[in-house]
């Protein structure tokens, strides 16, 4: 599976893909309604990249929240953000993790199943580490719905990549109960991601999504420029300001099911 490479985007990832307060609250909501969890129970964060949602868990949630990530420069970002030293930051493969059996009660992961090669082996490994009874939240944005947003449309190499990778919702379903998962519901959320369209375009040339620095420079300039005179034309467009995904989630109860 083709890769992005996380060295390079660490230091650019806020700014090309900005989480606005209220969409913090907006998910952590969600969170909080799903995991019906008490003060203090565990919470992995995995694939955190540089804390966007630990953090925040930690103080909005009243959590214990690790963050894993298999980058160490998305994880030094997280670490200077946290300067309240609130999360523990390790660096884990989410398909070979290292943590006991029964280490959290709740994982959470946002948009890391379509960056690895098995993910029925991630859903495995959450599975095993979580406690009875426990629950994995899943954030990402299904194929079906990104097919038609804006790097989809602008970028069509983009969307070749994500074709191959990018699972839909019955997908995601799919492997949580082949993972002994329970339970299973999936919620899709909209989103306003950008304030502006400009702001969008913005993040575009930040190659914010990390897809954008898996094609080639010349499809880049060529995606860059379209957009950017579609915004000229149609600056109000609400597909440049919002988002669509889902939040799939599934429970372990009595033992292993």
């Amino acid at each position: 599976m083709k890769k992005a490479d996380y060295r390079h985007i660490a230091l650019s990832y806020d700014q090309g893909r900005p989480l606005l307060e209220q969409n913090i609250d907006l998910w952590l909501g969600l969170v909080a309604r799903f995991a019906r969890m008490p003060e203090g129970a565990r919470l992995l964060d995995l694939g955190c990249g540089t804390g966007r949602f630990s953090i925040p868990m930690v103080t909005k949630l009243r959590v214990h929240v690790t963050g894993a990530d298999s980058s160490k420069e998305m994880l030094d970002q997280a670490r200077e953000k946290d300067t309240g030293k609130l999360v523990k930051w390790e660096v884990q493969d989410a398909q070979r993790l290292s943590y006991p059996d029964e280490s959290f009660d709740v994982v959470f992961m946002s948009h890391l199943l379509h960056h690895v090669d098995d993910p029925g082996k991630v859903l495995r490994e959450c599975q095993r580490i979580l406690a009875t009874p426990g629950v994995i939240l899943i954030r990402y944005g299904a194929i079906e719905q990104i097919r038609g947003d804006v790097e989809h449309t602008f970028f069509p190499e983009v969307l070749a990549i994500d074709e191959a990778r990018t699972p839909s919702v019955a997908t995601v379903e799919q492997w949580l109960a082949e993972a002994d998962f329970r339970d299973i519901v999936s919620e899709e959320i909209v989103q306003k991601t950008f304030e502006t369209s400009t702001a969008h375009l913005n993040a575009a040339k930040l190659r914010g999504t990390s897809v954008l620095t898996m094609i080639s420079p010349e499809a880049f300039e060529k995606g860059i420029s379209k957009l950017t005179r579609y915004i000229e034309d149609h600056p109000d467009d609400p597909r440049l300001l919002h988002d669509r995904a889902t939040l799939t989630v599934g429970y372990k109860v009595n033992g292993k099911t």
